[in-house]
């Protein structure tokens, strides 16, 4: 019964912090904010 427990609580240890691995509030929308805007970039290659 004690190793049932066990298993139970390691699983849900990696559950939670894949859900908060997961959830790291980065946008794939989002542009870079370290790179130069395209109007920039077309600007200085000219």
């Amino acid at each position: 019964m004690k190793k049932k427990k066990y298993i139970l609580a390691l699983m849900s240890t990696i559950l939670s912090m894949g859900f908060l691995y997961g959830c790291n509030g980065v946008d794939e929308n989002e542009p870079d904010p370290t790179e130069e805007p395209s109007e920039q970039k077309d600007e200085n290659s000219q």
